[in-house]
């Protein structure tokens, strides 16, 4: 075989064995509210490794924006899941996953403003904690 055959063998090989990583910001539908209103916590449902294995699902980077009537949130996920073959997509499981909770602190009490997600500007649904009363 050639030089350049055995590389691109390899390479090509390389590439089935793992995945590029790719980040995305995560659409967020609901959100717990701390008794005192003044921490939101987000549930995600990340990818869980096998007991040897880094997670290949994690949270990389968070977003608050607060103004007197609204408090605008985000989560950014990087995903590098190893994939079957260069061209398929990876392949996720909410089966196997595992609850990584995120959490908001905020400058002052919600107090009736609106959360919304920074990904598209919809409106996130508000839980009150487990264990306290609305």
């Amino acid at each position: 075989m050639s030089t350049g055959k055995a590389f691109l063998t390899l390479a090509c090989a390389a590439l089935m064995l793992t995945g590029c990583a790719t980040s995305s910001w995560e659409n967020i539908g609901g959100a717990k509210l701390s008794a005192d209103e003044r921490t939101l916590t987000v549930e995600l449902i990340l990818d869980a490794p096998s007991r040897f294995e880094k997670p290949c699902e994690r949270v990389k980077d968070t977003e608050i924006n607060e103004s007197s009537s609204q408090v605008v949130i985000g989560i950014q996920v990087e995903k590098d899941c190893p994939r079957q073959w260069p061209w398929e997509e990876p392949v996720f499981t909410n089966l196997v996953g595992h609850p990584y909770p995120v959490k908001f602190k905020l400058e002052r009490p919600l107090a009736g403003r609106t959360v919304v997600n920074n990904t598209n500007g919809h409106r996130v649904r508000i839980y009150p904690e487990e264990g306290t009363s609305r």
